[in-house]
């Protein structure tokens, strides 16, 4: 790469997301930068998926642009092949298996520059590794016989202060707080008890692991009050909330059989205790959370597969894509199983608005009615038996973003009226909640049912139909777009070959000619499988006729008669040079491999495909 790495302070700029030049920041300082794996270009990248002179990103007093050199393997922007396109700040153009992100705004300078805090050491300096601080020990010397309450009790909260936010898990909190409760206070009994919205409780720990009935005034008192509560009856309660920032996060509750067990000063230690374990299981739950987000957005800058396509037909489906993508409507994609319609919806999502917030896609088809409905709109804490923590669902996860509902159609009747109830409302509630949840979300699904027939049938909400038919795109089926099979065919390879690590460049020109006469009835997703199947059966840097299935291949020799004649004779020609072969070898497997000039296991493979392995053991 040359000097286009450097750039000013105002300049627009790409960085680099994914691929081998991963992390480096590059400067549009010039009108017309090229990227290529030829040396010569301004940006040279070494990746055997890009062709040498691959595209052209410039400035203008007009703008950014993108345009392609006639590449192999296509310009990507924001999931949609392109042939020459205007940048708009955070598109994602992606080549091979490179990222890189368009800035057309530079970032604010700092508040407070970095040499500013670069002052010099003072003269005396004390270092100390936090780990090694004696006030963080786990394990501290016990107090003497003679210490007073007060003093014993600082201990206790300290050490469980110091133990309970070493912990990231808050079922693990919970366990370790069972085990310290047990041992500040004499209590025979401790249970964690958690709280939902509803103000019933729904999980209760045992210290001991058995079965504990709590007394439900108490409890309902201090879930009410937020109180702690003392109770002397048949025997001695100590229940204390765990709350923090207002909200209730359950209670510890504590036992013994003898009514003078505790005493005020238990009830003020454990209702500290309860205040350092809301801090410490909301600190949790907030890193869950985080770590959650994390995954989502990594997995956004993962290299994922684009729409591949020039042909008359794909550009209609761009043209569409970006106008209902600047709309922000709802959408619904039409087209039989296997032709992209998740990659139409990813398309929306990236080219509009939306597409720095989430993209949540769930597969309807795929769950139980119940399940389903769980993971649209979550459930609160104790909804079901196994709802042992707050689950929030795809459709609160995609807040401000998009989801998209994949096989729209297999959506159940009672689940339909849920969802028509969000579009219309903008609003949901949690399985089991009692408050109303408001989300901005766009729409998408999809399906290869014919939605008109099952609203005829009454298998469908007609008025669910039109809401989400706003817009409606048709995705073509692989046989109607033939003039792309070649280019999404060596898309694969490259792709699949990288990824695999196998050492594949391209199709040859008879196994192309077999892909693009198939009719393809599992579409590009059966063209993918098939390809998968090619690069790592392959034992040449080449896919040949032989590396494809069986059936792909008779069945595209069918196709028409003058096909027919040149396979029969190219299928003649290599029965004839095999046992030619086998002759001179004396049916020696290896030494016919090598008069052939091809490896040992590759023959077996296409001796077998051939059917000609009887043939060659009656040889002579």
């Amino acid at each position: 790469m040359t000097s286009a790495a450097l750039y000013g302070p105002d300049q627009p700029r790409l960085i680099v997301l994914a691929g081998p030049l991963y992390g480096q920041v590059i400067g549009l300082n010039v009108s017309e930068l090229t990227v290529g794996r030829d040396p010569s270009n301004h940006i040279c990248v070494a990746d055997l998926s890009l062709s040498r002179r691959h595209c052209v990103i410039g400035t203008s007093a007009a703008g950014a642009h993108i345009r392609d050199l006639g590449s192999a393997n296509g310009t990507f922007v924001n999931g949609m092949q392109i042939n020459d396109r205007a940048l708009a700040d955070g598109d994602r153009i992606q080549l091979g298996e490179s990222v890189l992100l368009f800035v057309a705004q530079p970032p604010e300078p700092p508040s407070v520059q970095a040499a500013d805090l670069l002052e010099s050491p003072a003269a005396s300096t004390t270092r100390l590794r936090i780990d090694d601080a004696k006030y963080l020990q786990p394990q501290l010397r016990p107090p003497s016989r003679d210490a007073d309450r007060t003093q014993c009790a600082l201990q206790a909260l300290f050490s469980i202060s110091t133990a309970v936010n070493a912990v990231r898990k808050e079922a693990e909190i919970q366990q370790l707080l069972l085990d310290l409760v047990a041992e500040a206070v004499p209590a025979e009994r401790v249970v964690i008890l958690a709280h939902v919205e509803r103000g019933t409780v729904v999980q209760a720990r045992s210290s001991r692991g058995e079965h504990v009935e709590v007394r439900g005034p108490v409890v309902r008192q201090v879930f009410t009050e937020r109180l702690g509560v003392l109770a002397r009856d048949k025997e001695s309660i100590l229940c204390v909330p765990m709350a923090v920032r207002g909200q209730l996060l359950g209670a510890i509750y504590a036992s013994a059989r003898a009514t003078e067990t505790f005493d005020d000063e238990h009830l003020q230690l454990l209702a500290a205790i309860g205040g350092i374990a809301a801090t410490a299981i909301d600190n949790a739950r907030h890193l869950a959370s985080l770590e959650s987000e994390a995954e989502r957005l990594q997995s956004d800058l993962n290299v994922g597969p684009n729409l591949v396509g020039r042909s008359l037909k794909m550009v209609r489906v761009y043209d569409l894509v970006a106008k209902i993508a600047r709309a922000d409507v709802t959408a619904l994609i039409l087209g039989e199983t296997g032709t992209g319609k998740e990659l139409v919806a990813r398309a929306i999502h990236l080219n509009s608005a939306r597409a720095k917030r989430p993209f949540v896609a769930i597969n309807c088809a795929a769950l139980t009615e119940t399940l389903l409905e769980t993971e649209l709109f979550g459930h609160e804490r104790g909804a079901f038996t196994s709802a042992v923590a707050q689950k929030k669902g795809k459709l609160e996860l995609a807040n401000g973003g998009t989801v998209f509902l994949d096989e729209i159609g297999e959506l159940a009747p009672g689940l339909q009226s849920k969802l028509l109830r969000v579009l219309q409302e903008r609003e949901f509630e949690r399985l089991g909640g009692t408050h109303s949840i408001k989300i901005d979300v766009r729409v998408i699904s999809a399906t290869n049912r014919v939605l008109s027939e099952e609203v005829a049938a009454h298998r469908f909400r007609e008025d669910l139909y039109h809401r989400l038919n706003v817009v409606a795109i048709d995705v073509p089926p692989l046989r109607e777009r033939r003039d792309d099979i070649a280019l999404l065919a060596n898309h694969f390879v490259h792709g699949i070959a990288r990824r695999l690590n196998r050492p594949i460049r391209g199709i040859s020109a008879a196994a192309l000619n077999h892909l693009t006469q198939h009719d393809w009835p599992g579409n590009v997703r059966e063209l993918e499988n098939v390809i998968e199947r090619a690069v790592v059966l392959a034992l040449s840097d080449q896919i040949l006729t032989e590396d494809l299935p069986e059936s792909l291949v008779e069945n595209g020799a069918s196709a028409g008669s003058d096909l027919s004649r040149l396979h029969d004779g190219v299928r003649d020609t290599k029965i004839r040079l095999i046992r030619d072969a086998f002759r001179q070898a004396r049916r020696s497997y290896t030494d016919a491999a090598r008069i052939l000039g091809v490896h040992p296991n590759y023959l077996h493979r296409l001796i077998r495909n051939l059917g000609i392995k009887e043939i060659l053991e009656r040889e002579e």
